[in-house]
């Protein structure tokens, strides 16, 4: 019964985040909306992760909507970029004033926070941060690796530790949508399998 109430919420949350939030981080972005950073595929599922963890701590995760959904929208290109949080915030400002009322400005400067300093892999004890954080590094820890210094909290912990395919399922069995890996996960199980699937191609030609 409790996780069929969290996975509840969780949908209810990322609606709201997909037909409220989202169309006015769209019109303000200079972010891709597909590929490696995409605001359709990496932000949809930093998004739904933030929250997931969010719920986790028992913490309202509406901020946290805000920031996950933010946090990578004054990118340009996925290459290394230290800035494109700082860069964002402006941004970030003008999307939670199209929802007065939602966030308090103790949340709203979380939010400005955890955006600015989330390239910075540093540590905290705002759950605003420690969310979007959390979130954002999971699929880097699936692709290179898990480093407990990155992370901060046990639920997280767990999950970025993990099999990425199976919260992936999870998480589009939740959302109702078909079981693909929309982020572009790449484990290294399966980085190594592409690479043997390259060599043998390549025997093939030759």
């Amino acid at each position: 019964m409790k996780q069929f109430l969290k996975e509840s919420q969780i949908k209810k949350y990322f609606n709201f985040y997909q037909k409220k939030v989202l169309p006015e981080v769209e019109k303000l972005a200079t972010q891709k909306h597909e590929g490696y950073h995409g605001l359709h595929t990496h932000t949809d599922a930093v998004v739904f992760r933030a929250i997931d963890y969010a719920l986790e701590l028992g913490e309202n995760p509406m901020p946290v909507i805000f920031a996950a959904a933010c946090h990578d929208m004054a990118r340009t290109h996925d290459f290394y970029d230290e800035m494109h949080g700082e860069n964002a915030v402006p941004l970030a400002k003008k999307v939670m004033a199209k929802f007065p009322g939602k966030l308090t400005d103790e949340e709203q400067f979380s939010v400005c926070y955890a955006i600015e300093n989330h390239t910075l892999g540093t540590q905290t004890n705002d759950y605003v941060s420690a969310c979007l954080w959390d979130a954002d590094r999971t699929r880097l820890a699936w692709e290179r690796g898990y480093h407990e210094c990155f992370f901060h909290t046990p639920y997280a912990k767990k999950k970025a530790s993990g099999d990425p395919m199976k919260y992936i399922a999870w998480q589009n069995e939740i959302l109702g949508r078909p079981n693909e890996n929309r982020e572009n996960v790449q484990s290294p199980d399966m980085q190594l399998r592409q690479l043997m699937e390259k060599i043998k191609a390549h025997k093939i030609i030759n």
